[in-house]
């Protein structure tokens, strides 16, 4: 099963949906983020304290969706929708508010405080259950910010629902050797096509969360940058 960037958009989107379908696929692990280059396109639409600080990128966290390659090792393939875990709609994540600060710790918090647990003298500090007044964590633990989608995108592909994302500059994910995830974070550098003058770009179904990455060449490498 083969397929040609010279095919229409939609012949190729249907025939990386059939690859996946069929499990005609190579298997590559969880794709955790997604970093995007700039683009004439694009400007930020709303007041994004993450993309303002990093630049555009796609955060899954605790959402992985499971990535592969096409078995002639062309295409770029993603098994599994976008969907949020929690609503269940096309949305990514939230992420940490970038720009918070833990507030200033009192001495007692630092060093902490003497407390009584089972009858013996020890001390507590503001994570302990028998902290005085209860655990102290809300000015440890950042706030939560929105990771807007569609302020990412720079506009749908025409004539259809999907959400386009491009250039994509590299895609980093946890490898799936021998069918076993590994501890590992390994990087694919996505880059221009001279054959068929495209650069590659991302898509996302916004009605289903269908995703597909579409046009220029890939490179998977290892951790410490070797080609796999």
């Amino acid at each position: 099963m083969t397929a040609s960037l010279t095919n229409s958009p939609a012949d190729i989107l249907k025939f990386q949906n059939d690859c996946v379908r069929t499990g005609q696929v190579e298997p590559l692990g969880r794709m955790q983020k997604i970093s995007i280059g700039p683009n004439a396109s694009w400007s930020p639409k709303t007041q994004d304290a993450t993309m303002q600080k990093f630049g555009r990128f796609i955060e899954l966290r605790d959402q992985p969706l499971p990535i592969a390659q096409s078995l002639d090792k062309s295409m770029l393939l993603v098994c599994a929708p976008l969907l949020h875990k929690v609503s269940g709609r096309v949305e990514l994540p939230d992420l940490p508010d970038p720009n918070w600060a833990p507030g200033q710790a009192t001495k007692e918090e630092v060093e902490g405080m003497e407390v009584v647990r089972h009858g013996v003298t020890v001390r507590a500090f503001p994570n302990d259950k028998d902290w005085p007044g209860g655990p102290v964590t809300s000015n440890r633990v950042a706030p939560m910010v929105k990771q807007d989608l569609v302020a990412r995108a720079e506009g749908f592909l025409e004539g259809t629902n999907f959400l386009i994302f491009s250039p994509v500059l590299r895609v980093t994910f946890q490898p799936e050797i021998n069918k076993r995830m590994t501890a590992d974070a390994w990087i694919i550098e996505c880059k221009h096509d001279p054959a068929t003058r495209t650069d590659m770009a991302l898509l996302v179904d916004r009605a289903t969360g269908e995703v597909h990455f579409f046009g220029g060449r890939f490179e998977i490498l290892g951790s410490s940058a070797s080609p796999r």
